[in-house]
């Protein structure tokens, strides 16, 4: 049974969130290069049905259509990327490729040949569904108690925008990407819960 470790110290508890926001500079720092380069940095993002652009399964989550898109996933993804970091670095990192990595494949599989796909949305919608399903993944009654009070804050807070984000648009949206993510998130609170639990040292 696992069980929460009251006694990590402030320094290395500020660490785990070092990923998260070394993660969100690095999209701002490629925005800002996006809109002062004369180079379309976008045209390296995830092609649908193009598998000479697959490397965008690493580069799109990274990139954005504007300041505007970029601000718009901002507070979602440090908000619950803080969250999913108490877990551990190595935890965020692994729900983070998880979800990157099936919003990439779904939106690339899904939309119409040929649409560029950018913008961690995907992954934010992951974070989402990671955290929503994750108090059904644990045996500690304590976390179960703490992911069922953010599961349901986050129900609240973000429930009606994230259930539309999922459901087919006509705009420029990727609803796809939205709806593979959170599945993505799913998938990985039940498989991070079923790997043999080691002990943490990040």
């Amino acid at each position: 049974m696992a069980h929460l470790n009251t006694t990590v110290d402030r320094p290395h508890l500020l660490s785990r969130f070092a990923p998260v926001l070394i993660l969100l500079g690095v999209m701002w720092v490629i925005e800002i290069l996006d809109a002062i380069l004369p180079v379309d940095l976008d045209a390296f993002s995830l092609q649908s049905w193009n598998p000479l652009s697959l490397y965008g399964l690493v580069t799109s989550p990274l990139l954005h259509s504007g300041f505007g898109h970029l601000l718009a996933n901002t507070f979602p993804f440090i908000v619950l990327g803080i969250v999913i970091a108490f877990e551990g670095r190595r935890r965020f990192w692994a729900v983070t490729g998880i979800t990157a990595l099936s919003s990439g494949l779904g939106a690339w599989l899904t939309t119409l040949p040929g649409q560029h796909i950018v913008g961690a949305s995907g992954i934010v919608f992951g974070f989402f569904g990671y955290l929503a399903l994750r108090t059904w993944f644990t045996d500690d009654l304590l976390r179960k108690i703490i992911y069922f009070a953010i599961g349901l804050f986050l129900f609240v807070t973000y429930g009606a925008s994230m259930i539309f984000g999922m459901l087919p648009q006509t705009n420029d949206i990727s609803w796809q990407g939205h709806l593979f993510g959170f599945a993505g998130g799913v998938f990985a609170a039940w498989w991070l819960h079923r790997r043999p639990e080691k002990q943490k040292t990040d």
